[in-house]
């Protein structure tokens, strides 16, 4: 096993600072310094890090948290689902320019060009449809179908890979893709207690989205900023000239009034936990995250709302997670020789 990679750096640094200062990096009494600063036994240098254990544990939570969320949009269900999704976008856009203020700063997104203006302004469109389709299942009772739209999404945003960015697939991938395809199509045609669009927007829209983010220079945080400045500019317009109301209804709940505020750290947090994550982790291992949504919101469907569940959706719900989950762990075997 390696070295750890913050270690190197250190040793680096050292080695740098004493060349400043005219001293040989390599004497002996310099080697005996630096080796005492390098782990050496087994246990340290095999070990997972505390940063890559908190990285790993970040992203799983932000998926669960992502799943877990239906049950807050429910607790709103005052409200109609047009109306949360523009709180949302509008507190989302509050909680990241603070965020932003606090860190980088704006000075580099003023700079941007028309073409990640453009990619940002068609995300913008499918982020809306998509956090619309989610509120309104969570409003409704079809979290089911929600869930499936997220267990289809890798599978098309691969495909749109090979399209859009001429990525190629292994043999598993297209077996895999084929197979899904065939899945789906089972599902339309023999579920009918399902309500069919819902996962159809969802996955067309996330799956998409995650094709459009590829593309871009900015980071989650800096292009959901982005993409919720179009959207509020959007709101603005349809309040002004479409006479589209935010008006809460009268009278509202104690419970909703006090819930609804915390829209945009909802929305935003999973994310920044998911950034963080995919910062410090390989992404081959958070694609090992890609199914912790569905199966969370799997989960809440049959146990919180009751949601009932056809022998036929089950089978092509479980078979398509252990799809998903084969073609995951191929892809990291694969990446390992």
């Amino acid at each position: 096993m390696g070295i750890i990679g913050s270690e190197w750096d250190n040793v680096f640094q050292s080695i740098l600072k004493k060349c400043e200062r005219g001293e040989p990096p390599c004497s002996l009494r310099n080697k005996t310094t630096m080796l005492q600063q390098i782990p050496l036994r087994a246990a340290d240098m095999t070990k997972p890090s505390f940063t890559y254990l908190l990285a790993a544990s970040s992203g799983l939570a932000a998926n669960i948290l992502l799943g877990v969320s239906s049950l807050y949009w429910r607790e709103l269900n005052e409200l109609t689902p047009q109306v949360l999704v523009a709180y949302r976008v509008l507190l989302s856009l509050l909680a990241l320019a603070v965020i932003i203020g606090f860190g980088q700063g704006f000075r580099h997104l003023v700079k941007l060009n028309i073409r990640t203006l453009g990619l940002h302004c068609t995300a913008s469109f499918l982020v809306a449809v998509n956090w619309g389709s989610f509120i309104w299942a969570s409003l409704h009772g079809h979290v089911l179908e929600s869930g499936f739209g997220y267990l289809f999404a890798p599978f098309l945003s691969i495909t749109m890979g090979v399209f859009f960015y001429r990525e190629k697939l292994r043999p598993a991938q297209t077996v895999s893709m084929l197979t899904i395809m065939a899945a789906a199509l089972l599902l339309a045609l023999t579920s009918s207690e399902l309500n069919h669009w819902i996962y159809v927007l969802i996955a067309v829209t996330w799956g998409s989205y995650t094709c459009i983010k590829k593309a871009t220079p900015l980071n989650a945080v800096e292009g959901l900023f982005v993409e919720t400045l179009f959207l509020t500019l959007a709101i603005v317009l349809a309040v002004a000239l479409l006479g589209w109301s935010l008006a809460w209804p009268d009278p509202m709940s104690t419970q909703a009034q006090w819930l609804l505020p915390l829209a945009g750290v909802i929305s935003v947090v999973p994310l920044i936990m998911f950034a963080y994550a995919i910062g410090r982790i390989p992404l081959s291992q958070a694609a090992l995250f890609q199914f912790v949504l569905p199966i969370t919101q799997f989960l809440i469907a049959v146990y919180v709302y009751k949601q009932p569940i056809s022998m036929n959706a089950l089978l092509l719900y479980s078979f398509t997670v252990g799809v998903l989950i084969v073609l995951i762990i191929y892809e990291l075997a694969t990446q390992k020789k």
